[in-house]
């Protein structure tokens, strides 16, 4: 009887959410896809040399906008991509809805929406004029900033990882928390994992080599400290190293494989927003061990301090630097950029890091007001890429101005077709309505012969891709030695829709 009802809960666990008991709602649709330059919008730039195609229309309305112009919830997708299943390809889209009011207290259960395409055959695609494409429009009771599409189990089918969080535009004093999740793209169950708290870094790695993912989720301690939780996607037993934060602060850490071991990235201890620091991180019984490797200072760490109205409706203090004779009007302020990555850019066989520090001047008129990080601010971002040095040391090996759009994250193709690993920010910044339609995806670097990054020409979008409308979102791959670019796209400034296009170029 005990075993029955174990059972019964776990299935429970997988239609619902462990919190609020909300289910996984699913309409299954059928679409017809159509040519891109098909797209009724102002906002039309084709390439006859390209083959483009419309697959999907994306219909969610923010149940609250955030903006008058905040229409769509497709004008700020999360993840935009191609998974290589071995039972069954997929395109998958993912956004999140606002149903909270921006700064307001509420414990009111948030929601996303995934779309989720079957492909028998990409090659296919491009040759049929009848062919229906086969979905999933899911609404998932989740919300989370930090995800990815990984085989947690190798069993040669890849799930999403999400790791749920409240940043959804609540204010920080709602009690409402979210635990993490898998959702599995064939049955298109979602399971639960981990503890309920505010996540924030999602890492993971196969410390024991038995096939099968640790899920590390490095997470706020809401007032109090904030810790690393380690779940075994074997067992699906999870256990906290709460001296994590004695060797890495939380912010955009990431982990990347050593000869012996792991080794994490990110910002350093009460330095997050100054120096990088790298620590060894070894794991026996899920319990992990660290143990400082190396750290660079790129800035002077501040020693003063402005109020500032941040995104939630709070008035939070930041740490910063007072530019002398303004009045205290002028402050920079030390932030974080919240984004790195590892790559192996030289090809020498050592992962090597990639970390965004960021410069954010803020000028007011009234220094009796907080600062507004919305309308006062100004921000600029230095890529840095450290090359590994035998996972003995990181050594700073360039540092370039970028612009990553808002991306939390930084994605790896091979964009220009040299056979090498470019890095891009996959979205566009929060939407404006007035500037965003004359534009794609700019913040793409290319690997000069696995030597060093440069930015791409301003031209290279023109001469490579079409525009179809006020594209939002690109993701690159490639797939059989043809290359491709899946996008999302909005008609137009004040669409109730969008559309999911792939270009073949």
């Amino acid at each position: 009887m005990k075993k029955i009802l174990l059972v019964f809960l776990g299935i429970f666990l997988i239609g619902f959410n462990a919190n609020s008991g909300e289910k996984v709602i699913n309409e299954n649709v059928t679409f017809k896809p159509f040519k891109c330059e098909q797209i009724q919008s102002e906002f039309i730039r084709t390439k006859s040399e390209n083959s483009c195609l419309i697959i999907q229309k994306l219909e969610n309305h923010y149940q609250v906008k955030s903006h008058e112009h905040s229409i769509n919830t497709w004008n700020s997708p999360q993840l935009l991509k191609y998974v290589d299943n071995k039972d069954g390809n997929k395109i998958i889209a993912h956004t999140w809805n606002n149903v909270v009011e921006w700064g307001k207290q509420s414990d009111k259960q948030p929601f996303s929406h995934l779309v989720s395409i079957s492909l028998e055959n990409l090659d296919d695609l491009f040759k049929s004029d009848n062919l229906e494409l086969k979905s999933n429009h899911l609404t998932l009771p989740l919300t989370a900033r930090r995800m990815n599409v990984l085989d947690i189990d190798s069993d040669g089918n890849e799930e999403i990882i999400y790791l749920g969080n409240r940043e959804d535009g609540r204010n920080r004093n709602s009690s409402w928390k979210d635990v993490n999740y898998i959702f599995d793209l064939n049955s298109n169950e979602l399971k639960s994992f981990g503890s309920p708290h505010f996540s924030h870094d999602l890492m993971y790695f196969d410390f024991n080599q038995d096939g099968y993912y640790e899920i590390i989720d490095y997470f706020y301690g809401d007032q109090k400290p904030g810790g690393i939780e380690v779940c075994n996607m074997k067992t699906n037993k999870c256990r906290k190293a709460k001296k994590a934060n004695n060797f890495i602060d939380i912010g955009f850490n990431h982990i990347l494989p050593s000869k012996k071991g792991a080794i994490i990235f990110g910002s350093c201890p009460g330095l997050g927003n100054t120096t990088f620091c790298w620590s060894k991180v070894t794991s026996k019984k899920n319990k992990l061990k660290f143990e400082k490797l190396d750290s660079y200072q790129f800035k002077e760490k501040p020693t003063d301090k402005a109020n500032f109205l941040i995104w939630t409706g709070d008035i939070n203090d930041k740490p910063g630097y007072w530019v002398e004779g303004s009045d205290k009007k002028v402050f920079k302020m030390a932030d974080r950029a919240w984004i790195s990555t590892a790559i192996d850019f030289n090809k020498d066989g050592n992962t090597d890091s990639i970390g965004v520090a960021k410069d954010v001047v803020c000028k007011r008129k009234d220094n009796s007001k907080p600062f507004d990080r919305g309308k006062d601010c100004k921000t600029e971002e230095f890529l840095y890429i450290f090359k590994n040095n035998n996972d003995k040391s990181f050594e700073k090996y360039q540092v370039m101005p970028v612009s990553l759009n808002g991306s939390f994250r930084i994605e790896t193709a091979d964009i220009n077709k040299d056979g090498t690993d470019d890095i891009y920010g996959f979205k566009e910044d929060w939407f404006n309505p007035w500037i965003d339609c004359k534009k794609q995806v700019s913040a793409m670097y290319f690997n000069q012969d696995n030597k060093s990054f440069e930015q791409a020409s301003k031209s290279f979008n023109q001469e490579n891709f079409g525009l179809y409308g006020c594209e939002r979102a690109s993701s690159f791959f490639k797939k059989n030695n043809n290359f491709y670019r899946l996008f999302v796209t909005i008609p137009s400034t004040d669409s109730k829709f969008a559309y999911l296009g792939i270009e073949k170029y």
